[in-house]
């Protein structure tokens, strides 16, 4: 505890009421200037908080209004054509060995087929593809399919829809090697649920009587469904001058020569079809010419060709390794196709694994007959032995 005491003694004591009361009267004069000057300050200090949050908000707003403005610019942008192109491509590097039914063994490191190629859907409406390829056996990179479509129609350069050639194999199919046929043409086609179809039409480059006119056309129809563990597909196709297609196209513009006139055009016919249950599935497919050949444009046996073929797969789905996998059996066959240099009957056996996404190793036993050699009148065949491995990447 602390106690003060004060003692007054004597005139001190009148000194002191004297000096309470002035300070007294002092301090009661100077409290509304010191109360004033307070709310003044407070005042001010409001003033400036409140200026400080105005121009914090109108720093916001031009945040926002610049915001706006380049998430309205964004939405633009989405709806033009280049935020809509795809790019892809393809490289696939074989090495084989051969053992031909006439001549020595050989074996080689190829690069088979490069694909490089862009996609874009310009509108709704309106969309664009090219594709460049390079085979070395061409040796030349070409443009595979450069074409638009708008709506159903496609117009351009693009493989017709003249048979189907899905394959699990790495060889092309032989009723891809006898119909494949890459033409400028004008196509319409429709969908509707699993039912689709086509038609086109193209100016051949062989030409009757010398004439240069859009005269060669084909369809195409077909169906598919799909459930729980299965698909169908059935494919139904026509052309009017199976001539036209890549390979024969070749064989007979060289057998004409250069004065020959084609005369007349061949028709041809596809129908093919897939099942798939579960992890089987197979494939058939058939594919030929309709009459025949005039025997100056392409002969067999003496005759004019009328070549064929037909091609059946069993492919089975598995894991290998924790990696998927497809091993498939094949058999093919062709008719009065000895001009094409194409065998008379081939057996397949393949194996492909998918090692990583987009990456596949492949190994393929392909073991054909061979027609007889017309020019020794030696028409009993004989073996043709490729074995072919591939690495393959898809982007």
């Amino acid at each position: 505890m602390i106690i003060i005491r004060i003692s007054i003694y004597g005139h001190n004591m009148k000194t002191l009421k004297i000096i309470l009361v002035s300070g007294a009267v002092l301090l009661a004069w100077d409290m509304p200037a010191l109360a004033q000057e307070t709310i003044e300050e407070r005042l001010a200090n409001m003033e400036r908080r409140v200026q400080y949050l105005e121009e914090r908000v109108a720093a916001q707003d031009e945040v926002i209004v610049e915001k706006d403005r380049q998430l309205a610019k964004l939405s633009r942008q989405e709806d033009r054509w280049f935020n809509s192109v795809d790019l892809g491509g393809l490289v696939e590097v074989e090495a084989a060995y051969m053992d031909p039914s006439r001549g020595d063994e050989e074996s080689d490191v190829t690069v088979a087929e490069v694909k490089l190629g862009v996609a874009a859907q310009i509108t709704d409406m309106v969309g664009a593809e090219v594709v460049l390829l390079y085979e070395e056996d061409d040796t030349d990179l070409e443009v595979d399919v450069a074409a638009i479509s708008i709506g159903p129609f496609t117009a351009g350069q693009y493989i017709v829809p003249f048979g189907v050639f899905e394959s699990n194999f790495i060889s092309d199919s032989l009723t891809l090697e006898l119909g494949e046929t890459r033409e400028s043409a004008l196509q319409f086609g429709m969908k509707s649920g699993g039912l689709h179809g086509a038609v086109y039409a193209f100016n051949g480059d062989l030409d009757e009587d010398e004439d240069s006119e859009i005269d060669s056309f084909g369809a195409t129809v077909g169906y598919s469904a799909e459930g729980e563990g299965m698909e169908f597909g059935l494919n139904l196709s026509y052309i009017s001058d199976i001539g036209d297609s890549d390979n024969l196209q070749e064989l007979v513009t060289d057998n004409l020569g250069e004065n020959g006139i084609y005369s007349d055009q061949v028709s041809g016919w596809s129908a093919s079809t897939l099942l798939r249950f579960n992890n089987l599935s197979l494939l058939a497919e058939y594919l030929g010419a309709a009459e025949d050949f005039e025997i100056g444009e392409m002969e067999f046996e003496g005759e004019g060709a009328e070549p064929i073929s037909y091609m059946v797969e069993a492919a089975l789905d598995f894991e290998l390794a924790g990696m998927p996998a497809t091993f498939a059996l094949g058999y093919q066959e062709t008719d009065e196709a000895a001009a094409l240099e194409l065998p008379e009957e081939r057996f397949l056996v393949g194996l492909s694994v998918e090692m990583m996404d987009g990456v596949t190793l492949a190994v393929e036993g392909a073991f054909d007959e061979d027609y007889g050699d017309p020019e020794t009148n030696d028409y009993s065949g004989g073996d043709a032995d490729i074995v072919t491995f591939q690495l393959a990447t898809e982007f």
